[in-house]
This record gives structure tokens, C-alpha cells and sequence, in this order.
């Protein structure tokens, strides 16, 4: 049966400041196709790419998880997601 194009989804969770900061604590982010890279998911969600994303392109010393995998060893931001891959996201921890 066809049902049209093909939705995906990716739920998000934050921690620590990024929470205050967004918002938010965890979000479902939908896309067309079953696909997409972790670049095009920051590009849905610019706060959040603002946060995160260095001037040289990349994430800074935030801690990214692809389920519950470091993203530097699935691709970084071209790290390919699909349908239902959950996303967490942590602060740089401070020293003391």
C-alpha cells in the first residue's frame, strides 16, 4: 500500500544548559524522506545549530551520542540518521 512521501523522525534530548537555553528537554524533529544527515538536522533546528556548532564547522567539545554512540565514529555532522535514531546532547562539563 502506498501511504505518499515517507516522514522520519528523530527525538533530540538536552542537557544541563542547553535545556535552559532551548527550552526545551527533549524534542521529536520530523523530515521528509527516511534519511538525513546530523548537518541537515542542525539546519531544522537553527537554535540549536547556533549553540552547538563552532565557526569552523564543528560541534566544539560538546558531547553528541547517536544512539548512545559518540557522532566523531558515525561520520560527525555527516553522520547519517534514520527514522527513530535517538539524539543526546551534552554541555562541555566544567572543571574545579
Amino acid at each position: 500500500m502506498y501511504w505518499g512521501s515517507c516522514l522520519g523522525k528523530v527525538v533530540i534530548t538536552v542537557y544541563g544548559v542547553l535545556r535552559e537555553k532551548l527550552g526545551w528537554r527533549s524534542k521529536e524533529v520530523k523530515f521528509n524522506g527516511d534519511k538525513i544527515t546530523f548537518r541537515e538536522l542542525l539546519d531544522i533546528e537553527p537554535n540549536l545549530k547556533s549553540l552547538i556548532l563552532q565557526s569552523s564547522n564543528t560541534v566544539g567539545e560538546y558531547i553528541i551520542l547517536l544512539n548512545g554512540i559518540h557522532l566523531q565514529f558515525k561520520g560527525g555532522l555527516n553522520a547519517v540518521l534514520e527514522n527513530g535514531d535517538e539524539v543526546s546532547i551534552f554541555p562541555p562539563g566544567g572543571g574545579g
